[in-house]
């Protein structure tokens, strides 16, 4: 019967966002009851590495809010191609056009509203869907009532949708909050947050208009649309009252003087037609592959279900580790087990679809990655850099078996075709030593020393190639995880380059992007070597010794590029 259509992102905007959602989100699925009936969240450009704002909320959302709720996911790549150079984080007509082209064609009617609304049906006994099905072709508003922050934040479990509807509707009347503003007779009301419309209609106008990429209005130049194309505006206010979460106590962008607003004469007052032919074959983006997901099953293949099917129950308690001055480059020496739940909280939120690049030799934790990528639905490929795999000292019994979950490359296809990189320094795999204290360290040797120098120029290369790569096609940046790192070498050369956040020693996972306006030319070079002679041997060298082995590291480096 009803596509509810709403849009949001993962971010802080107003006050209490997740508790106002969640009463919205809850309240307005009580209030439906057809079977085809649906509630579509676009989760516009929230970042990569965080979840979609319903999943967040998830716990707090009743099990019918769960069932009909659909969660389009709209990639941070995706929303820069088609935001039409808007400076905001989040579109209004892109999200709900994505919505209305992806919702049920079985609905008859497209419910446009906030995430922070709720609807109250005057007669108790009908829903919103009851409503629905006796309502005449037509283009239907609602006034808003705004209900002060203290009475919803502080006296409502928005964990009961019913009591909560209970609750507006003895307020409106005994806290005289049912006030109608009247605006223009092309809009009717102030505020613009129930437009209920047909499904067939939006489609024949094609959509919301894309063009408005500034604050404001949006609203207003559909309903202004629906008129020319209806010859009148009908309202519900004898069926069903509006209430709204007011979140004024905090300025958000839409209340901000500062704000650019979209052009009012443009868009409203010279509207003359309620059809966007510029736009009639690509409103909504029909043409790319949009990332769904649903809550009502979302137990079967969570994080917590994945990773604790893919590793071992731990025979100990407690372990130890070691982060002190004398413990410098056992970083390189971790337990992958530990590790793997920090690591894979880094990878459970990527797209589907993108390509995640491997420099380093631990086939094990590799290995351990690629089944939970399988298992997370990732379609992705893993590319694995060939030179850095083969130093395990153990690849014999895993490389093929390896090979057939990831694409074994060299190192600049890996760079080339990879949307995120991994640098692992895991030494376990390789000769190691303990001291008398217990500490575990790389031990010094032929082949410990190869495969240092092989991470450090995979990675110059690779920050080298992915600057020119960005500066050069304007791509998304493409972030950098370290394993192992930590109160190593490379953790201090790695910083000239990558901004890290902050991070305790017992994750072993630093991540972050390049810095802006970084660049590798010759002397950079030059300066990262002597960094990793220095950061390596962690004692002072003679200068004339220092330059020598420089020079002599860089030629080698050089001639082993060539």
């Amino acid at each position: 019967m009803i596509s509810v259509i709403t849009f949001g992102r993962n971010d802080n905007h107003g006050y209490n966002i997740h508790k106002r959602a969640a009463i919205s989100f809850n309240c307005i699925a009580e209030v439906l009851t057809h079977p085809d009936d649906e509630i579509i969240f676009v989760d516009c450009n929230t970042p990569y590495n965080i979840p979609t704002f319903p999943e967040a909320i998830k716990d707090t959302l009743t099990p019918k809010a769960k069932k009909i709720l659909r969660i389009l996911r709209v990639w941070p790549h995706l929303y820069e191609k088609y935001k039409n150079s808007s400076t905001l984080k989040v579109l209004d007509p892109l999200s709900r056009n994505i919505a209305i082209r992806r919702s049920n064609p079985s609905n008859r009617w497209i419910l446009l509203t906030i995430p922070d609304n709720v609807f109250v049906c005057r007669d108790y006994k009908k829903s919103l869907s009851d409503i629905a099905a006796e309502l005449s072709n037509g283009f239907y508003l609602l006034p808003r009532f705004d209900v002060p922050e203290e009475l919803w934040e502080s006296s409502l479990d928005r964990t009961n949708p019913r009591l909560v509807i209970e609750k507006f509707y003895e307020w409106g009347k005994g806290l005289h909050l049912n006030e109608v503003v009247i605006s223009r007779p092309d809009h009717l009301f102030e505020a613009g947050d129930f437009q209920l419309m047909l499904r067939k209609q939006i489609f024949e106008i094609n959509g919301l208009n894309e063009e408005m990429v500034n604050v404001g209005d949006t609203d207003h130049n559909l309903s202004k649309r629906f008129l020319l194309l209806n010859k009148k505006i009908d309202t519900l206010t004898d069926k069903v009252f509006a209430y709204h979460c007011d979140h004024t106590r905090n300025e958000t962008l839409l209340q901000s003087p500062n704000a650019i607003r979209n052009d009012l004469r443009r868009y409203v007052l010279d509207v003359h037609s309620p059809f966007l032919p510029l736009q009639s074959e690509n409103w909504g983006i029909p043409n790319e592959n949009i990332d769904e997901i649903r809550l009502n099953d979302y137990n079967s293949n969570n994080f917590n279900n994945i990773i604790t099917d893919l590793l071992p129950i731990s025979p100990e308690s407690i372990t130890f580790d070691f982060n002190l001055e004398e413990s410098y480059n056992h970083g390189q020496i971790y337990d992958n087990y530990h590790v793997f739940p920090f690591l894979t909280n880094h990878l459970v939120n990527l797209p589907s679809s993108m390509n995640i690049g491997y420099f380093g030799g631990n086939i094990s934790l590799l290995i351990l990655i690629i089944k939970f990528l399988k298992k997370n639905n990732h379609k992705g490929h893993i590319l694995a850099d060939r030179k850095l795999i083969k130093y395990h000292n153990n690849a014999a019994d895993q490389f093929k078996f390896l090979e057939n979950m990831c694409k074994i490359s060299d190192r600049e296809e890996v760079i080339k075709n990879s949307d995120l990189f991994i640098f692992d320094c895991a030494m376990m795999h390789l000769p190691h030593i303990v001291n008398p204290e217990g500490i575990s360290f790389p031990k010094p040797s032929s082949i410990t020393e190869y495969f240092n120098k092989d991470l450090l120029n995979s990675f110059i290369v690779c920050v080298s190639m992915v600057i020119k790569l960005q500066r050069a096609n304007s791509m998304m940046p493409r972030k950098f995880i370290s394993v192992g790192s930590q109160n190593t070498w490379f953790e201090g050369i790695s910083k000239e380059f990558i901004g890290y956040s902050n991070t305790v020693y017992c994750t072993h996972i630093m991540s972050g992007y390049i810095k802006k306006n970084k660049c590798i030319g010759p002397f950079k070079k030059i300066k990262i070597w002597a960094m990793f002679l220095g950061f390596k041997n962690k004692e002072k060298i003679k200068k004339k010794k220092l330059l020598y082995k420089i020079i002599k590291l860089i030629y080698k480096n050089f001639i082993r590029q060539k």
